[in-house]
């Protein structure tokens, strides 16, 4: 799933995330590590939502907030911005708050659905991540072609 081909992001949309970045970068300076477009804007491009990941080095504040259309950031539909500490999107199985194991987790499968990096540091970071989850979910259900021969034969 981590090839799955994406819409381009419309102009408007891509503007808008850039302005964010922008004033998230002034108040974060070298904090943020990642941000990630994802979600149906990416994947089908049917809609003017955006849905968006911040990575940040010791983020303490909140995980989820839902932005309308302002006069500073305009916006066509509403902008969901969904912000993880590094360390809880490179461990997501891990984290102590059994309220963020479950967000981290449900932000890393909607983002193995289709993403677009708009920005990364260190380079390979979001593939990395998803690539380990990804295999740590395929190590949880182990269930191999023979497994599946195994079962069709005794029923």
């Amino acid at each position: 799933m981590l090839e799955q081909e994406t819409v381009r992001l419309p102009y408007e949309e891509y503007r808008a995330i850039g302005e964010l970045f922008r004033a998230h970068l002034k108040a974060h300076e070298k904090q943020i590590r990642a941000v990630v477009a994802f979600g149906p804007l990416v994947t089908r491009g049917d809609t003017y939502d955006i849905d968006l990941l911040e990575v940040v080095d010791d983020w303490q504040g909140l995980p989820s907030v839902t932005f309308s259309s302002t006069a500073a950031l305009p916006l066509r539909g509403l902008l969901r911005l969904n912000v993880l500490s590094t360390q809880d999107f490179e461990k997501s199985g891990q984290a102590r708050n059994p309220n963020m194991k479950r967000f981290s987790k449900k932000i890393l499968g909607q983002l193995q659905q289709g993403y677009e990096i708009i920005y990364e540091n260190p380079f390979g970071l979001v593939r990395r991540v998803l690539t380990q989850a990804s295999a740590a979910t395929t190590n949880a259900n182990p269930l191999t072609f023979l497994d599946s021969v195994a079962a069709k034969e005794t029923i």
